[in-house]
């Protein structure tokens, strides 16, 4: 005699896909190219886990003194008409305070989350005063986890128009090749990034590289919106935060590295032209020595636009970098920004990831219910994608505790 399946579960189940379909297809970041792009395995990477990539490929930094510092930042302080103010604006990116409590956050994000047992990190700086202000920082931080060289920053002497219109460190990791001869590929950072995950997956990038392939940018969508428009690389622009290179290829160029070239090749014309634009525009007719990745490797405010490219890993795999690009960490441009940096700047790295977790995601939610005024406001799934790697920190912590007596 056969048997009849009851309607219940099975309208249930019906009920579950139906709900989330109607989830995915709100998110602009998730449509039918995010979805084709989730079931690829190769877009979640496989992590570097054991060992320190870095000894092989250093992390690089570039921190340069400010002009007499204009005092301390306090961002609690301050209302949002005050951030907006273009004398505010200067100030805070002329501020040493301001750079020092970001790269102390930086490193204090990198230790965290980190498996690797050592960090080598080439800091370039503008004088060797500089290098000696940056170590002073990392007196807080377990001297067995970081190895500190310094590299003075290079800049040709025959381009005035770079050191007229920029400040020093400005235009100095598009000369990696040429300050670092001794190193076959590197891993470039600024300062303004917090880590959300091990930031040795970044090495991951390195090894996939193809056979003429030099750097791997993310996008930066901003491109898109500017008038007047910008020449730009990639699908929507690249943002230059975070430079995953192979140093040997960039000195085949012409010039013998990177930022030669672009300037042989006239790309920084009309002067002044930001590093960045300058870079853009160069890679813009040479499309083979970039490898474009997503925007988890290099999450900014712009990331959060309509225009932006979608994203997929960042949902499934969680955002890796977070990039203040513009001060947003010290301004009031995304209030989801200044909720993680907030937190992380306060962070202790023998703070419980669960506790931290708890935290992070109650601001975030409170974060949800202010105006709908920020370019992140109406990303789905940001919160999730910002605390995804926080939360397999708090799971493998739970994991590890003895068995209750």
């Amino acid at each position: 005699m056969s048997r009849r399946v009851p309607a219940a579960p099975f309208l249930s189940g019906i009920a579950f896909m139906w709900f989330l379909f109607m989830f995915l297809s709100k998110n602009h970041n998730f449509d039918k190219h995010s979805m084709k792009t989730l079931n690829r395995s190769e877009v979640i990477p496989q992590p570097l886990t054991e060992g320190s990539p870095s000894l092989v490929s250093p992390m690089v930094i570039v921190v340069c003194d400010s002009v007499g510092d204009k005092g301390d930042i306090r961002l609690l302080s301050i209302s949002k008409n005050e951030t907006d103010d273009p004398d505010f604006v200067k100030r805070v990116q002329e501020s040493w305070s301001r750079q020092a409590e970001q790269l102390t956050t930086m490193l204090k994000t990198l230790l965290y989350f980190t498996k690797s047992p050592l960090w080598r990190i080439i800091v370039m700086t503008d004088t060797r005063d500089t290098f000696n202000k940056v170590l002073n920082l990392t007196t807080v931080f377990p001297g067995s986890r970081l190895l500190l060289q310094h590299r003075p920053i290079w800049l040709p002497r025959d381009e005035p128009v770079i050191k007229g219109h920029w400040r020093p460190c400005a235009w100095a990791k598009q000369f990696m090749a040429e300050a670092l001869p001794d190193q076959d590929s590197a891993v470039y950072v600024d300062t303004d990034v917090l880590f959300l995950g091990p930031a040795e997956e970044l090495w991951w990038l390195l090894h996939s590289m193809g056979p003429r392939q030099a750097l791997a940018l993310a996008p930066e969508p901003q491109y898109l919106l500017d008038t007047p428009k910008r020449p730009f690389a990639g699908s929507v622009g690249l943002n230059t935060g975070v430079m995953v290179a192979n140093l040997t290829r960039l000195r085949q160029l012409p010039g013998g590295g990177l930022g030669s070239a672009i300037l042989n090749s006239g790309a920084i014309t009309p002067p002044p032209r930001h590093d960045q634009d300058a870079l853009n525009h160069y890679l813009l007719h040479r499309p083979h020595l970039l490898l474009e990745v997503t925007s988890r490797w290099n999450f900014s405010p712009t990331c959060c636009f309509l225009e932006a490219p979608p994203c997929a890993d960042c949902l499934s795999a969680g955002i890796l970098v977070l990039h203040g690009a513009g001060t947003s960490f010290f301004r009031f441009i995304d209030r989801k920004f200044l909720v993680m940096y907030t937190n992380l700047s306060r962070l202790r790295l023998g703070d419980d990831p669960r506790l931290l977790l708890t935290k992070v995601e109650g601001h975030l939610s409170l974060a949800d219910y202010w105006a709908h005024i920020f370019p992140c406001s109406n990303h789905s799934g940001l919160n999730h994608a910002l605390t995804l790697r926080l939360a397999d920190a708090a799971m493998a912590t739970t994991l590890k505790l003895p068995p209750s007596a």
